[in-house]
């Protein structure tokens, strides 16, 4: 019996998810330029030539897992997409970025090692630096309603606070209680947001 279009387009969407899963890992372990889309093809059980159907190119993999793993986590950012983030949009952003790390663990650990290599991080910058630029307007203007004075320097706090807390997140061998880590997370920002911290900082 042929498949239907539904089918193909399952199949289709299964074969780059296999292709994006397999590449992510070569590339944590490998590194980026040392992985080749014939060892993608390879690993993942599929020939070169169906792997590049899919892809143009290595490039065009890592650029795909890097928007899936930014928009993951920015996609419940400002959610109304008015451009003005409240308290309750702001505590909301922090907890589902969590919660979607705790949800799928090993592609964190992976995504988080590949972002540390100077060619991805370059690729990162330039394919996402315009819409990093209008999240950081948001978050200043954020903090700057709630009374910060140096909105610059809180938001580096935070900013810094929020990618140690990722990091410790993926990478301790002990499994945190997901609701407990995140309210430590979220006193520690309202101590910043409220000023409870050195003002000589």
């Amino acid at each position: 019996m042929p498949r239907s279009v539904r089918q193909y387009e399952a199949i289709r969407k299964e074969k780059r998810e296999l292709i994006l899963d397999t590449a992510l890992a070569l590339f944590a372990e490998n590194g980026f330029h040392q992985t080749s889309m014939e060892q993608i093809a390879r690993k993942a059980g599929i020939s070169k030539g169906l792997t590049y159907n899919y892809f143009e190119s290595k490039n065009a993999v890592l650029a795909e897992i890097l928007k899936k793993g930014f928009n993951a986590i920015y996609e419940h950012f400002d959610l109304n997409k008015d451009g003005l983030l409240t308290y309750p949009e702001f505590e909301f952003f922090i907890r589902q970025s969590f919660h979607v790390i705790c949800k799928n663990m090993n592609f964190w650990k992976l995504y988080f090692s590949i972002m540390m290599q100077p060619v991805v991080t370059e690729t990162y910058i330039q394919n996402y630096s315009e819409t990093s630029e209008e999240l950081i307007k948001i978050l200043i203007r954020f903090l700057t309603d709630n009374g910060s004075e140096n909105p610059a320097k809180d938001l580096f706090i935070i900013s810094s606070l929020l990618k140690g807390a990722y990091l410790i997140l993926v990478t301790s061998p002990v499994i945190m209680d997901e609701d407990l880590f995140v309210n430590y997370i979220m006193e520690g920002f309202q101590r910043i947001i409220n000023h409870k911290y050195n003002n000589d900082l």
